[in-house]
């Protein structure tokens, strides 16, 4: 009797999981209002029912698939930011600058599902990432980017009039649109988004876009030349 009771644990925790992969790529794919749960159950390939068994209702599978995706991204980011975190300043602040926003990009396309939940989120209004604690979330990205910028800081070359806030919101508008815009930049911009050169044309120019910016926080540091 154990083993059986053992052995349908397994199999609902997999049903679980593989409901909630495939409901992850649909709402991806479709937003929240154009996902039908037997698109969901025919990807999982599962019984409908099930879904409402393990989530109650599409509303609230929706919300486990954005929270899972949420989670996933913030696991991600922590372990980009430790190997950023292991690359010294030095003299080449450009190439720092780029090498960050590149680690975000990097982040973003190994995890695209985030980025389109959150556009379509977005769209609807926000009203489901109301109800998670993201607060946290976000205080952890904002402390990631000031980890980032400590250098600077330590170095003298960051102003007490910096705004933080604004350099992380930067960063999610300029990454988010080379993930989510491919069909821009495609059929408006007549680029080809999956191509190489494009990616590193747009992080060149992302990165020259910052260091604009910078010009009016940033001073040069005792006995250094300003970037």
């Amino acid at each position: 009797m154990v083993r059986q009771n053992t052995g349908r644990k397994r199999d609902a925790v997999r049903t679980k999981a593989s409901i909630l992969s495939a409901a992850i790529s649909e709402f991806a794919l479709r937003g929240p209002a154009g996902t039908r749960v037997d698109e969901v159950a025919a990807r999982a390939g599962v019984n409908k029912s099930l879904i409402y068994q393990y989530f109650g209702s599409k509303q609230e599978l929706y919300a486990e698939a954005l929270n899972s995706v949420l989670s996933a991204i913030t696991e991600k980011s922590a372990d980009y930011s430790r190997e950023f975190a292991e690359m010294a300043l030095g003299g080449d602040l450009r190439a720092y600058v780029k090498r960050y926003l590149d680690n975000h990009l990097s982040m973003l396309e190994a995890i695209p599902e985030y980025p389109r939940l959150i556009a379509w989120e977005n769209l609807e209004g926000g009203r489901t990432l109301a109800r998670m604690p993201l607060q946290a979330t976000y205080q952890a990205f904002l402390g990631r980017v000031k980890q980032i910028l400590e250098p600077l800081h330590d170095k003298g070359m960051l102003s007490a009039s910096f705004n933080l806030s604004h350099v992380a919101q930067a960063v999610m508008a300029l990454t988010h649109y080379f993930v989510i815009q491919k069909g821009t930049l495609q059929h408006l911009f007549l680029m080809d988004p999956m191509a190489r050169d494009t990616r590193e044309s747009w992080l060149n120019f992302c990165t020259d876009m910052f260091l604009s910016a910078f010009k009016g926080a940033l001073k040069a540091a005792p006995g250094e030349t300003q970037a």
